[in-house]
């Protein structure tokens, strides 16, 4: 009988060393798990060496993230759409996605990509201003002469030197 009472209890200790193995690599996997999960939120690489390819992307007014995600991983641009909610949500970019059709590439990181589709456009006012400053600058330019207009007028035209800008004026 002692012989009987050894081997169980040999045996019992044999299933409680393996049983804490077990949870030991179950935990050890978990956690390889998780971190790699966890460092691919603040690191992932884009899934192309540049120069990538250009992948056009339309986004409507009402996508969510995770919808958002999901078509940028169907289109190849990421690896994994549910990763692309959290990154989003640790972003910067945080609620700030517009819709828009966007030229992204398989070269670029999620947060390049989230930095463009959150991107400030440029209403239209903005280039008519421009536009109407530069025509300003244009006419300054033609009034007024440059200084090396102006050295070439007082030396007397200048001889043996060239400015193309003051040729073109001339005339």
């Amino acid at each position: 009988m002692k012989v009987g009472k050894f081997f169980t209890k040999i045996g019992t200790v044999l299933i409680k060393v393996a049983s804490v193995c077990l949870a030991a690599f179950i935990l050890y996997k978990v956690a390889t798990v998780c971190y790699d999960y966890g460092f691919r939120i603040f690191a992932e690489k884009p899934v192309d060496r540049e120069p990538g390819i250009d992948v056009n992307v339309a986004i409507v007014e009402g996508k969510s993230v995770k919808e958002i995600g999901k078509l940028l991983e169907e289109k190849g641009l990421i690896r994994s759409g549910d990763l692309f909610v959290w990154q989003e949500k640790f972003s910067e970019y945080s609620g700030d996605l517009k819709p828009g059709v966007y030229t992204l590439n398989t070269s670029q990181t999620p947060y390049e990509m989230m930095a463009i589709m959150s991107a400030e456009t440029e209403p239209e006012e903005t280039d008519k201003t421009v536009s109407a400053s530069e025509e300003e600058e244009e006419s300054e330019e033609e009034s007024e002469p440059s200084e090396a207009e102006f050295e070439l007028n007082e030396d007397g035209g200048g001889e043996g030197q060239e400015n193309p800008e003051a040729e073109g004026q001339g005339e």
